[in-house]
């Protein structure tokens, strides 16, 4: 079999913690592989609209169990995240609008890193166009970029993406496709690595795989 470099399709909110492992382990995962990542932001609240679905209350056990493991896979991923409750999503359009900004310049990794740490080590407001400049300017962007931050119509792109993700039969941040192959969520990376492996091409042999 000839072996073809891939890309895999990554929706991804900012205002999302499991996103911001899954994003530390999807970079990760491509690098072993030698493949590519298609960067496409959404908004949770958007998707969340168009899939019509409702707000669960969920009881304090399973509230206190997801605190527990997030807090689990974040002392597991070395990534620090204090802000876990009550997130309003849309606290990240103005962020992903500097995705494809970023992307053209190739510092879309360092971006995205800055971006999850501001909202979630640092606690600071990522829709505040300061807290992004600097961001920037740590990572060497030039100053085009606070244009994009200023472009709405930017908006429209994450909204295109959300409804996209919708209609693959997604409906959550991080999923992650693998050709017509969708994965969701950021303990799904090691399945992500051998979907790439196969739709590549390649053998890749990862921990916990037995069938090699």
């Amino acid at each position: 079999m000839s072996q073809k470099r891939i890309a895999v399709d990554f929706y991804f909110d900012y205002s999302c913690p499991w996103t911001y492992l899954g994003f530390r382990r999807l970079v990760d995962a491509t690098t072993r592989t030698a493949s590519d990542i298609h960067w496409k932001p959404i908004n949770l609240e958007v998707v969340k609209n168009i899939l019509d679905k409702p707000k669960l209350n969920a009881p304090d056990y399973q509230k206190n169990y997801r605190k527990k493991d997030l807090q689990d896979w974040s002392n597991y991923c070395s990534v620090k995240i204090n802000h876990m409750d009550n997130i309003d999503h849309n606290i990240s359009m103005t962020a992903s609008r500097g995705v494809a900004y970023a992307e053209e310049k190739g510092l879309i990794k360092e971006y995205s890193e800055q971006v999850f740490k501001a909202f979630f080590s640092d606690l600071k407001d990522i829709s505040d166009k300061k807290v992004l400049m600097n961001i920037a300017t740590e990572i060497e962007l030039d100053q085009e970029f606070q244009d994009h931050l200023d472009d709405q119509s930017l908006d429209h792109q994450v909204e295109n993406n959300s409804k996209e993700l919708a209609q693959r039969g997604g409906y959550g941040s991080p999923t992650m496709f693998v050709e017509d192959k969708m994965f969701f969520g950021n303990d799904r990376m090691n399945l992500v690595e051998f979907a790439i492996g196969q739709a590549s091409g390649r053998i890749l042999v990862l921990p916990g795989q037995h069938n090699t």
